[in-house]
């Protein structure tokens, strides 16, 4: 059996030094053996655990990978390729643009996962925090279930400054003064994603989230003006 690897984290650190598509196609048999295909298993083993809140999750690996080469249309720092890889299992992103998924990613400086949303527009912010303000079962459910627990975090790099909602108490403001809605569990040490105790580590972790998922996802599907939601992009995460 495949799993990730030191072998692999140095295989996209060489080739994010390197920078070229010789290097990338002189590479691409061990890129799929290091890299593709432990995620490809990693995937395969841990979404029929997160089908157990959602059975629209495929399994679907190509899909749910990252692209290895960057889109440098948009962006100053024109290098070809990344030293990082991850994973995103929720819902076809074609047909549930912005939808909340699980998420997983292994880098040079650390690994970590969680759950969450790539993408909190205006109209997915507006049910997020009425839902809070409300006190939605869905959100006391998941504020409850997220207390309970130490292994995941709300990251405060997705924190607002500045509350906008003085008047709330302390522990209802760290959920509602969010620009980026999700929560992660962050190993410092890369090496923990390595080897044979990764799958069962995601699957008792995942779980723990299940019930922020469900807030998460109700909150999506409340939205006022879900056309606000950017469309599907067709350059997709399984081109490498």
């Amino acid at each position: 059996m495949e799993y990730i690897t030191q072998a692999a984290l140095d295989l996209l650190v060489e080739n994010r030094l390197n920078d070229s598509k010789e290097f990338y196609d002189a590479h691409k048999p061990q890129f799929e053996e290091l890299v593709r295909e432990p995620v490809f298993r990693m995937i395969e083993e841990v979404v029929p655990v997160l089908q157990k809140v959602d059975p629209e999750i495929p399994v679907a690996p190509k899909r749910q990978i990252s692209r290895i080469r960057r889109d440098t249309r948009f962006t100053n720092d024109k290098s070809l390729y990344r030293a990082s890889v991850w994973c995103f299992m929720g819902r076809p992103k074609r047909d549930f643009p912005g939808y909340p998924a699980f998420f997983f990613e292994f880098r040079p400086e650390y690994a970590w996962w969680g759950c969450g949303t790539y993408f909190a527009d205006p109209a997915f912010t507006a049910s997020y925090q009425k839902m809070i303000l409300d006190r939605d079962p869905l959100f006391m459910k998941a504020k409850e279930s997220f207390e309970k627990q130490k292994r995941f975090e709300l990251e405060a790099g997705g924190a607002f400054k500045r509350t906008k909602f003085p008047n709330e108490p302390e522990d209802i403001r760290a959920w509602l003064d969010r620009k980026s809605v999700y929560v992660a569990h962050t190993e410092s040490d890369v090496t923990k994603a390595f080897g044979e105790g990764l799958i069962p580590t995601l699957k008792r972790d995942f779980p723990k989230l299940f019930d922020y998922y469900r807030f998460l996802t109700a909150a999506y599907d409340r939205r006022e003006t879900p056309e606000t939601i950017r469309p599907w992009s067709p350059h997709r995460t399984d081109e490498w």
